[in-house]
């Protein structure tokens, strides 16, 4: 191997102060880097019934072989842990950030960083040139994401790039998060809270090495052929009538990850009430600055009500945006919390234990914020979630509003996404597939999914025949049959593993779930899409990339193994934890009974049972557990895991499965 990592992986045991390293290598073959090498690091030390805050708990940080090279987009970091957020138990899963990090952290001599333990006072893991120390952090706990950047800047060197906790994490907010820059968070599975519990305030990394690319020329012909500040292939909605790309292309937006040569439409400037240009991405440019997407929480149907949200006004929303990052807050808790608060009023409900709500009023809700990252007042009952707060709250406020809460986080604690109901226009096949992959993951499963099969769906809304007319091209080309979208529930299996497995490589090597992988050729205009016959894109890039950066040639049937692997260990640490299928049937048929927002159409407990059989047996995985079978361990390299495989199945046959709070909905 000649290029593309580093070569080591720092170790560090924040209880014994020791830091070691281990050879990048032992992995890299059979798991690339990024999210499939985290898998397997997770796998063989992760105790099993451990608590998210307990010190044994391992904490991730993790690069692959295209981080810090010119690849468009590699600039993406993997972070894994056991996620205090997941309810009711914790298990492994895994969160993804932009920026500079993971390069510098290349640059600085490592492809990853295994953290465990826990420091018996604040510290900073301070990453330089091959070496690494902790240092006191005691005068930076406290302060928020902003200032520690800053301080650490101020203190090392303007040119370091850090990875810290806000106050929500000191304090572990199960929905903390971990801070970079002034956007990137590793947000959504509450890993802030677990850094709080191990006393770690921040890791700065310093590089003043590089990455060997093994054939520069190649990569450089693949990053001008993609094109630099082309518009990313992104949602059909979009090429309409008003779509101008004149307009969107040349308006000014921040770039969110190092290596980024692509305008994907995502990001968008704010500006303060006192004039400051703050940055929003994602959620960020969408959720909070964009008038009507907060708007777009309304739903009603199978007796579920959520009311809109309110939006403060562009300044506001850039403010609260900014104040989100600096206390480290997941910003999707807004989606859930303040609908929820809206209906409260709607019944009547205008204070809670005596804390008054006003959600509709920004400064109760900049308030609320606070609270929240510090545990105080209403933010106390808060800041374990919001189907904490229900299990918290239950017999003091109506039956609804205790349904609801359940209902919005209805995926083991996760909100709701791209699954058809309370956020997202995903009509029929699309949250079909989408409801696969919930059953089968850790975590919300469709946040890697920007650029996969999912985003088809945007194309349905936009012109339905003319869409349905061309992915029959498109479906026998990447799937083999062309009715692999057709709006249906049956067959979907191959289209969810597929994009699993996509999901799974991008966090690999990685790249941008919203640049890729290219499943279509990007229209530039509503006329381009009508006339075009053939949609279908370039699904080679990755493997191009790969081979330029690191001089190894692998074929599609080799990646896709990979992936297959290391996505079948991390269904066996759920397996650790309990996760089988009667479980997964209970907790997420009450949601997708509900109807579709789009075209209204849902399935039963009866039609969801058959999703799972086909998906389970398109995986190769028993139908009663839905776990993977020996003969597939087997096949992927992972027979020494078979005992422990089979030993999980006699513990489960003599515990009950963890009941859902929504049962008999």
């Amino acid at each position: 191997m000649t290029g593309g990592w580093a070569g080591r992986i720092l170790e560090v045991d924040l209880t014994t102060g020791k830091i070691s390293t281990r050879d990048t290598h032992l992995y890299a073959r059979d798991y690339i880097g990024g999210r499939a090498l985290t898998s397997r690091i997770a796998w063989d030390e992760l105790p099993p019934d451990i608590d998210a805050f307990d010190p044994q708990n391992v904490v991730i940080v993790a690069t692959g072989p295209l981080t810090g090279s010119l690849a468009p987009t590699s600039g993406r970091t993997v972070m894994t842990t056991l996620s205090p957020r997941i309810y009711p138990r914790p298990w492994h899963t895994h969160s993804t950030f932009g920026g500079w990090f993971g390069a510098e952290m290349k640059y600085a001599g490592f492809d990853a960083i295994v953290i465990r333990g826990c420091a018996p006072h604040p510290v900073c893991l301070e990453v330089r040139d091959g070496q690494a120390r902790l240092v006191p952090a005691g005068d930076l706990w406290g302060k928020d994401a902003r200032h520690t950047q800053i301080a650490l800047k101020e203190r090392l060197g303007p040119q370091v790039q850090v990875l810290t906790i806000g106050p929500a994490g000191e304090n572990r907010v199960r929905f903390s998060t971990v801070q970079h820059a002034e956007d990137n968070s590793a947000g959504h599975s509450g890993f802030g809270a677990v850094w709080g519990s191990k006393n770690l305030k921040a890791i700065v990394a310093r590089g003043t090495g590089g990455v060997s690319v093994a054939h520069p020329d190649r990569l450089m012909r693949e990053v001008f052929e993609l094109g630099t500040f082309r518009i990313a292939p992104f949602s059909g909605a979009l090429y309409t009538t008003i779509y101008d790309k004149s307009k969107t292309a040349s308006k000014e937006r921040p770039v969110c990850s190092q290596a980024c040569t692509f305008n994907c439409q995502v990001g968008n400037y704010g500006k303060s009430n006192d004039g400051r240009r703050i940055p929003g991405h994602c959620v960020g440019g969408i959720a909070w600055m964009t008038k009507g997407f907060m708007a777009a929480t309304k739903y009603s149907g199978g007796g579920v009500e959520i009311p809109p949200s309110e939006n403060f006004g562009l300044c506001e929303e850039a403010e609260l945006h900014e104040l989100c990052n600096s206390l480290g807050l997941d910003s999707w808790f807004r989606l859930v919390m303040q609908p929820w608060f809206i209906r409260c009023q709607q019944l009547g409900i205008h204070a809670i234990r005596g804390y008054p709500i006003n959600p509709n009023d920004v400064f109760w809700f900049e308030d609320f914020m606070r609270q929240l990252a510090y545990r105080q007042d209403l933010g106390a009952i808060f800041a374990d979630d919001l189907m904490r707060a229900m299990d918290e709250l239950e017999g003091e406020l109506p039956d609804e509003l205790i349904t609801l809460g359940r209902r919005l986080e209805f995926a083991f604690g996760f909100p709701a996404h791209r699954e058809g109901r309370f956020w997202d226009e995903e009509p029929l096949p699309f949250w079909v597939i989408s409801a696969m992959m919930y059953a089968s993951e850790s975590r919300d499963p469709t946040i890697g999914g920007h650029h996969s099969a999912l985003l088809l769906a945007d194309f349905v809304l936009a012109d339905r025949e003319l869409s349905l007319r061309q992915f029959r091209r498109l479906s026998e080309k990447v799937w083999g049959y062309p009715d692999a979208l057709e709006p249906t529930f049956e067959h979907k299996a191959p289209v969810a593993i597929w994009s699993q497995h996509q999901h799974m490589l991008i966090d690999s090597f990685p790249l941008c779930d919203f640049a890729f992988p290219r499943i279509i050729v990007p229209p530039e205009s509503r006329d381009e899409w009508v006339a075009a016959e053939d949609m279908t894109g370039d699904l080679e890039i990755d493997l191009r990339l790969f081979a330029a950066v690191t001089g190894e040639s692998l074929t599609r049937a080799e990646v896709n193994t990979i992936a297959e692997r290391a996505f079948t260990l991390e269904r066996l640490l759920l397996a650790r934890a309990g996760r089988q299928r009667q479980m997964e049937e209970e907790w997420l048929v009450p949601h997708f009974k509900l109807p579709c927002r789009a075209d209204g159409t849902a399935i039963d407990a009866a039609g969801f049972s058959r999703l799972l059989d086909e998906y389970y047996a398109a995986r190769g995985w028993d139908l009663e557990y839905g776990w993977p079978q020996a003969d597939s361990l087997q096949r992927l390299g992972l027979e020494a895991l078979i005992p422990e495989l089979e030993a999980l199945r006699a513990r489960v046959a003599q515990s009950p499965p963890i009941v859902s709070p929504l049962r008999g909905l």
